[in-house]
């Protein structure tokens, strides 16, 4: 038994399954689902050991696996992303019946998820960012229409990863042998410059954020989001890489402070754009910028003084966001079919007709915000807290970035419930779509009303959050 049988090879192997019953959409989501769900159970509490007792029988049990002369290791470090990655895709994998999505997408989200997994483990961590390449060029099947020529979105996206790649790849040959401390100053300067800039655009920073928003627009909104989640979440644990094994670049004071420099600058440029946009996707685009920036705010701060913990608030924040994005995605797929175009004006008394679906949409955005009461908000206030005790003119700028979308959010609300362009001839909502938004909304109310509970639950993990220690 190896680790990357289970959370690599399996989801591989399961990917085949569905690309074989893919005409039966619930069939094929009913085993996807529950092959994410037994696959995150397994990482929360199979015991992190050599070998595995079951009844008389003893299983031998490694971490790690050779393949084409590469490592694939799974240690009990990487077991919490693991739950929080193959968790966040079963919640997705069950409401594909609901969005119909193209049929592609269980059997190749399969294979996505399974080589954001790889790139988690693979050795030299390096070769993580083939796999990342090689899953971007799998999602663009699920963000294209068939048929249909790729919009301005889906080339853009494609263009800006394909590019970063590169650079990401010629920093780290310039950083060979550079472990223990810079060689060439010279070198070590262009090599950090070309990382930033690869970094830039896989993540969408600003200037080359516009993808997020046109492949948001020009797209389906279930297989759009489902990339918005998990590209940058594969993103960023391979830049954590960079810091984990590099340590000269971790303890240099200007990465913190580019760090949180860039982070405050997406939140501020998110947010401002999110309050006078007026297209739904293109603001969904924006409220998963400022997401990205608060999460490079905790990774400034998980290489200062407390490594521990805020490397606990950027992964437990994964979850929040995973859901909000979720729901966000399932009501828009509903209302694709029923609405001519996402522009708020076009959006006019829908809350009227379909409350659920709107009501959904609100709490979401407000979730990404970070309104109290909801899952986003413990997280990103200890984002805040921490960036205020270091730079307290960046956390006031971050504070009026996510207020930002909050104005947005309550543009939107605001002709949501207007009463014009009320028609009553239109199909009532779902019922089973009603129950899903439902229990994640709870899901997001639940988590921030008790969020110690939550982190608990992550942080007994066996070695988890270490690396940065």
């Amino acid at each position: 038994m190896n680790s990357a049988f289970i959370w690599i090879l399996f989801p591989v192997i399961v990917a085949g399954v569905l690309l074989i019953i893919i005409r039966w959409r619930t069939l094929s989501s009913i085993v996807a689902a529950i092959t994410a769900l037994i696959l995150a159970a397994l990482a929360a509490w199979l015991p992190a050991q050599e070998q595995i007792v079951i009844w008389r029988w003893v299983i031998p049990f490694s971490e790690s696996f050779l393949f084409f002369g590469r490592q694939l290791e799974l240690t009990a470090a990487d077991r919490p992303t693991l739950v929080v990655l193959y968790f966040t895709v079963a919640l997705w994998f069950v409401g594909v019946p609901l969005a119909r999505p193209t049929r592609l997408f269980l059997p190749l989200g399969m294979a996505i998820v399974a080589l954001f997994a790889a790139a988690i483990a693979v050795e030299p961590f390096l070769f993580a960012a083939v796999l990342i390449l090689i899953a971007v060029l799998l999602s663009i099947p699920l963000v294209s229409f068939p048929g249909k020529a790729a919009g301005r979105g889906v080339l853009r996206y494609l263009t800006f990863q394909t590019l970063g790649m590169p650079f990401v790849l010629i920093s780290g040959f310039f950083f060979t042998g550079f472990e223990g401390g810079p060689g060439d100053p010279v070198i070590a300067a262009i090599a950090i410059a070309l990382l930033a800039i690869g970094f830039a655009l896989l993540l969408g920073v600003f200037p080359f954020h516009t993808w997020i928003p046109m492949l948001a627009e020009d797209s389906h909104p279930y297989p759009a989001v489902f990339i918005f989640l998990l590209l940058p979440i594969a993103v960023l644990l391979f830049g954590l890489g960079f810091l984990d094994n590099y340590v000269w670049i971790r303890e240099d004071p200007n990465t913190l402070l580019l760090l949180q420099l860039i982070g405050a600058l997406m939140v501020v440029i998110a947010g401002v754009w999110a309050a006078v946009e007026g297209n739904l996707s293109r603001m969904l685009g924006f409220a998963v910028l400022l997401d990205i920036g608060y999460s490079l705010l905790a990774i400034s701060l998980a290489i200062g003084t407390d490594p521990v913990n805020y490397r606990l608030i950027f992964l437990s924040g994964l979850l929040p966001r995973g859901i909000s994005l979720g729901i966000l995605a399932l009501a828009m797929s509903s209302l694709n079919r029923r609405v001519s175009s996402f522009g708020i004006y076009d959006l006019r008394g829908l809350g009227k007709i379909f409350p659920g679906t709107s009501t959904s949409i609100i709490i979401a955005l407000f979730c990404l915000a970070g309104l109290p009461l909801l899952a986003g908000f413990p997280f990103k206030l200890g984002i805040i807290e921490g960036i205020s005790s270091q730079a307290p003119v960046i956390s006031i700028w971050v504070i009026l970035g996510s207020f930002g979308l909050i104005i947005g959010t309550i543009r939107l609300l605001i002709s949501m419930v207007s009463s014009e362009n009320v028609s009553d001839d239109r199909k009532p909502e779902s019922r089973l779509l009603i129950v899903f938004l439902l229990v994640g909304v709870g899901l997001l109310f639940l988590i921030g009303l008790f969020p110690n509970i939550f982190l608990q639950l992550i942080s007994k993990f066996p070695g988890a959050f270490t690396s940065l220690g």
